[in-house]
């Protein structure tokens, strides 16, 4: 058996590996259990649905939310649309080839992309840094150290995280890949507006979502699930958190004050805000320039994505169905003419 990519799938029965990123115990119209599966097979994911079956009999047999499978799917039309069916599913360990195949990855390495923001965080200051290291200075007592002090101490976890379980950048190395492009857009928009401190701004938009690193537990595939702690709390407060963890930790090595006070707590701001508006989950809303841009930002990669992924299997002067979250509130269509770069 062998990874088979959705797209090329017509109407017909199918033997292929997945990855399984999500499993919904629901029920037929006649109160029969049935489980919606999201499957993934490298580019994009699909619902497909398995009969008479739940979520714990799928977890007894080794089915579980990131896991790889071999599965019998079937594919028919349903109301001139195609519907997916699954016959048959077994965990299946792969090679490191086959895996690859598999995990949908940013356009860019993800090791890559975390060594990139670094460096654009050390460059931020207009101080000379050396470009060429992770590493700052020990007695550097900046928002440009604390930051990176912060992802190199869990440089693992941020280069494989997701940014979200679903809607935007939910991939393997999809938070780096949404805080570097973030991160680039930073700089474009300080060049506009003098008013802001970059060094500020880009801290913060790079420790923005820092929080989802405890928020969600990324498997070795890419799929994000939430953690007891991301339920309770979130990431904002999550992330705020790692910051105080920080600087209390520098203060006991140093037996002093290390970090300035009021730059810590601009940058606390700027995770407590970043949602912009409390209804949508924001603990405060921005009271700074450098935290109003930075909800903005969050806003324009986070769409700009969905579009992308979106235009991906759309024909040029074609119309989408209803994408959540896409408009800001409900559900809204996306429309893809034929002049932009949409590759």
């Amino acid at each position: 058996m062998s990874v088979i990519k959705f797209n090329t799938m017509g109407f017909g029965t199918y033997e292929t590996e997945v990855i399984v990123a999500a499993i919904t115990q629901a029920n037929t119209s006649n109160g029969k259990p049935m489980l919606k599966i999201g499957i993934n097979d490298g580019n994009e994911t699909i619902t497909a649905l398995i009969f008479d079956a739940t979520k714990k009999e799928l977890s007894d047999n080794g089915i579980e939310e990131g896991c790889t499978a071999s599965i019998s799917l079937e594919i028919n039309d349903y109301k001139g649309s195609k519907s997916y069916k699954i016959n048959s599913i077994s965990p299946v360990k792969l090679d490191e080839e086959e895996l690859k195949k598999l995990i949908k990855l940013p356009p860019i390495d993800p090791a890559v992309l975390v060594k990139d923001i670094i460096s654009l965080i050390k460059q931020s200051s207009g101080r000379p840094y050396d470009l060429s290291v992770m590493e700052v200075p020990a007695d550097d007592y900046s928002l440009t150290a604390l930051s990176i002090r912060l992802i190199t101490e869990n440089l693992k976890a941020f280069t494989r995280s997701s940014a979200a379980k679903a809607m935007h950048h939910n991939l393997y190395g999809g938070l780096a890949y949404h805080v570097y492009r973030m991160i680039k857009a930073a700089y474009a928009i300080s060049e506009v507006y003098p008013i802001l401190n970059r060094e500020l701004l880009v801290c913060g938009t790079a420790l923005h979502d820092i929080g989802k690193l405890l928020e969600l537990k990324t498997s070795d595939t890419g799929v994000a699930s939430y953690s007891d702690m991301g339920n309770l709390f979130g990431h904002a407060l999550l992330g705020i958190e790692l910051i105080d963890r920080e600087v209390w930790r520098m203060n006991q090595a140093v037996g002093n004050r290390s970090y300035n006070s009021e730059q810590v707590a601009m940058l606390k701001h700027m995770l407590a805000s970043h949602h912009g508006q409390v209804e949508w989950g924001a603990i405060k809303t921005p009271l700074t320039p450098e935290a109003a841009i930075l909800h903005e930002l969050d806003m324009i990669d986070s769409r700009m994505y969905m579009y992308e992924e979106s235009f991906k299997d759309m024909e040029p002067g074609t119309t989408s169905e209803p994408i959540w979250g896409i408009s800001g509130e409900g559900k809204a269509t996306v429309y893809k003419n034929s002049f932009n770069n949409y590759n």
